[in-house]
């Protein structure tokens, strides 16, 4: 898919891929930190404390913020022998179902992960050894979210555009 058939779209495929970069610096920081923890251990035999309480919380940070771009890139997971036949107008219509399965996914999780930071706000639970907030993987996770949820709209309005559009839907050979 071309970025920049439209503004908007354009700005959320910008968006979303420096989002998605982001995520894989952090990614990048946990395998280095996981690396030099193994040697540490094999030199010391003592690891970093609590690296796997990072890798749990930051690894949950980076995988949201990878959904928004694999959304707006059509870089999800599809299963092509189902529509391999089908013509382009089905497909379309199939993509568009998928955008909005993606923005439902995008809303409910929204409204279910800021009651989940609400919850962590008021009772403060922390990881056992560095003492970190839980609440602090919650922004981000709800930055993705909004972000997931205006590439699905993005997606949708492309999508609905190739649906309604007067080209050819012959199958394909």
């Amino acid at each position: 898919m071309s970025p920049d058939t439209n503004v908007p779209r354009g700005l959320i495929f910008r968006i979303t891929r420096g989002w998605a970069l982001m995520g894989g610096v952090l990614t990048m920081g946990l395998a280095l930190m996981t690396a030099g923890s193994a040697v540490s251990n094999l030199l010391t035999g003592r690891p970093f404390a609590a690296d796997y309480e990072l890798v749990k919380h930051i690894i949950a940070i980076a995988i949201f913020m990878f959904l928004p771009y694999c959304q707006i890139t059509g870089a999800n997971v599809s299963v092509d022998i189902f529509t391999e036949r089908m013509g382009a107008r089905k497909k379309a219509a199939m993509a568009v179902l998928s955008s909005l399965l993606a923005l439902a996914f995008a809303v409910l999780m929204l409204f279910q992960m800021y009651g989940g930071l609400q919850s962590y706000l008021k009772y403060r639970e922390v990881t056992p050894v560095l003492k970190l907030p839980l609440w602090t993987a919650f922004p981000p996770i709800l930055m993705s979210l909004a972000l997931l949820a205006l590439a699905a709209c993005a997606t949708l309005m492309m999508q609905w555009r190739q649906v309604t559009s007067p080209a050819d839907d012959g199958v394909e050979a």
